[in-house]
């Protein structure tokens, strides 16, 4: 009982500002739209890439922070190796 008003405090402080990752005040801020053309290529297509510092890549079962970042491009991959999303978070 003693933890249900610290949970609700946290969950108030959810907020569903951002509705899509890519799109932060309007703007996508990391680029992903310049990536938007891997999308269901395989992911080998990435070593050709010249991808931003920041840019992480995604495969199943991967351990990744949950911190959100507007800046920092993030492509994920499928089972299959496809590149199935790329987004700013």
């Amino acid at each position: 009982m003693r933890f249900l008003l610290p949970l609700l405090m946290l969950l108030a402080a959810c907020d569903d500002q951002f509705a899509d990752p890519a799109d932060f005040d309007g703007q996508p801020r990391c680029g992903a739209e310049q990536y938007y053309d891997l999308l269901g290529k395989n992911a080998s297509v990435l070593d050709k890439v010249n991808l931003p510092k920041s840019a992480r890549v995604l495969r199943p079962d991967d351990v990744i922070t949950l911190d959100y970042s507007p800046d920092r491009l993030t492509i994920d991959t499928d089972r299959s190796g496809l590149i199935s999303s790329v987004t700013c978070r």
